[in-house]
C-alpha cells in the first residue's frame, strides 16, 4: 500500500483556523478541541487513503486544482479538497459540503 506525505496549504490552514473559531463559539472549549483534532486526524488519514478517491467531476472542487479530489468528513459536513503531487498529498481547501453543488 502506498503512503503519502500530507501538506496542508495555507488556505486550508486558514479554513481549519476559521472552523476552530466557529467551534469555540458553539461548543465548550474541550468539545471544540476534540472536534478540531478529529478533523485534523481525518486530513492526515489521506496519507493512506488518498488513492481511494478519484478526480472530482464537480467544477466547484476542480476550481481549486485541475486534478482535485475530495474526501467527505465522517459527519458529512465537510469536504477535504486535495490533489496528489508525486509522493505528496496537498490539501487545498476544507469547505462545507453544502457549499459544493456541482
Amino acid at each position: 500500500m502506498r503512503t503519502y506525505d500530507v501538506v496542508i496549504s495555507p488556505a486550508a490552514e486558514a479554513d481549519l483556523a476559521d472552523l476552530a473559531f466557529f467551534l469555540r463559539s458553539v461548543m465548550s472549549l474541550e468539545g471544540a478541541r476534540r472536534v478540531h483534532q478529529a478533523l485534523r486526524n481525518e486530513v492526515f488519514s489521506l496519507s493512506v487513503y488518498a488513492d481511494c478517491f478519484s478526480t472530482s467531476r464537480y467544477a466547484d472542487v476542480r476550481r481549486y486544482h485541475p486534478q482535485a479530489r475530495r474526501m467527505v468528513s465522517h459527519n458529512k459536513s465537510w469536504f477535504f479538497i486535495f490533489h496528489i503531487e508525486g509522493d505528496t498529498v496537498v490539501v487545498d481547501r476544507i469547505r462545507q459540503s453544502k457549499l459544493i453543488k456541482q
